[in-house]
């Protein structure tokens, strides 16, 4: 008979290591898209938005639909940033909650995240 203290398999703990690649790659997306949004979106400054090739096809061919115009780039971002919260949160809350099912829901959403972000790309830029 097992003692009731012991932990299941569903919550043994992780290292807290485990969490660190999607918990970087999150946090990097999450800053790469707000800084963007901030600099394009809400700043505005017109030199650093003559340095983006806004409209250029072969931008739009490359980078995706969103370089069209300056403001729908400072809109994706911001999409982006606002998606990539929960999945930065998750991850928090699996390195407060070190468990199985905490790794695999943080590591879930940002495959999910991923994967719906590629595929929102691709229905506008096929």
């Amino acid at each position: 008979m097992q003692h009731p203290s012991a932990t299941s398999p569903a919550t043994k703990p992780f290292s807290r290591w485990i969490l660190a690649p999607g918990l970087l790659l999150a946090s990097f997306l999450l800053i790469i898209s707000f800084a963007e949004w901030v600099n394009i979106g809400f700043i505005k400054d017109p030199a650093t938005i003559a340095s983006y090739p806004f409209g250029s096809e072969e931008a739009m061919g490359e980078g995706g639909w969103y370089y069209h115009t300056a403001e729908l780039y400072a809109q994706q971002m911001l999409i982006s940033w606002v998606a990539l919260l929960p999945t930065v949160g998750a991850f928090i809350r699996a390195l407060r909650h070190c468990s199985g099912r905490r790794v695999a829901e943080a590591y879930g959403l940002l495959i999910l995240t991923l994967l719906v972000s590629s595929v929102r790309d691709q229905l506008h830029n096929p």
